[in-house]
């Protein structure tokens, strides 16, 4: 072949690949959008080291949403006077942050939503939100007042029900699901395609002193910092160090 037909030949064979590229980034993003529902909401798997770890600190506890989906769940110490309502981040099993924290002095209530984590059932943006309210109804009949905590997602559950005197502790928080699934795929699913709408309550008009930010994984800085950017008032704490334990026992006798 002649080295005029190689040069010729040269843009075609570009055009080729960058055709390839353009088809194989467009068929992702197509993957993308189209699960975009487990993307977006829980699907964690059971842990089943941090069950076997907490099996004989826990009660087990069961609650019954509306349309008769079961939630499994736990609750962890003894203590009456004060107790932890914890939403689970979105690949969190809820069993892992009770063997991270125990034993905790307070008592420790939580659940795993549904379609994750061994429940039944297919979470959507309507039932995401709402069966957040009816968990804290089912914790409510072990203590009448929890202090409320969220991971990640989670914390934006937990942000829906706080009242403006209600304790609110947000571990490393999402401002949105459409920022998580953002923040994770980035160029291979746009913001801009992503259609859900769940996002952390505005904090404004809470008392900003029952409202604290935990600073816990460090590939989450970046959506934790939105937050704060957000809610300057809000108070941030970082763990330097400590277990989750240790810095979540240091906020709460704070």
């Amino acid at each position: 072949m002649s080295i005029k037909k190689k040069v010729l030949g040269f843009p075609f064979k570009v055009l080729r690949l960058a055709g390839l590229f353009i088809l194989i980034y467009a068929s992702m993003v197509f993957y993308l959008a189209f699960t975009e529902r487990q993307l977006a909401y829980p699907r964690a798997v059971v842990d089943v080291e941090a069950r076997a770890l907490i099996d004989s600190l826990v009660e087990k506890k069961q609650c019954i949403l509306p349309d008769g989906t079961i939630l499994n769940g736990w609750v962890m110490g003894a203590r009456a006077d004060r107790a932890i309502l914890y939403f689970p981040d979105t690949e969190e099993d809820a069993a892992l942050f009770l063997a991270e924290v125990q034993p905790l002095d307070e008592q420790v209530i939580t659940f795993n939503y549904r379609g994750s984590a061994g429940n039944k059932g297919k979470p959507s943006e309507k039932t995401f939100e709402s069966d957040a309210s009816f968990i804290l109804e089912c914790a409510t009949q072990v203590h009448k007042r929890p202090i409320l905590i969220g991971r990640g997602t989670g914390a934006i559950l937990a942000s829906q029900l706080a009242g403006s005197k209600d304790t609110l502790i947000l571990i490393d928080p999402t401002p949105s699901i459409k920022a998580s699934i953002s923040e994770k795929y980035r160029l291979l699913y746009p913001s801009f395609l992503i259609r859900n709408k769940t996002e952390l309550k505005n904090l404004i008009g809470l008392d900003s002193s029952y409202i604290l930010i935990l600073q816990d994984r460090k590939y989450k800085v970046s959506l934790q910092e939105e937050v704060s950017q957000k809610f300057p008032a809000i108070k941030n704490i970082s763990r330097d160090g400590k277990t989750l334990k240790e810095a979540l026992q240091l906020i709460l006798f704070f």
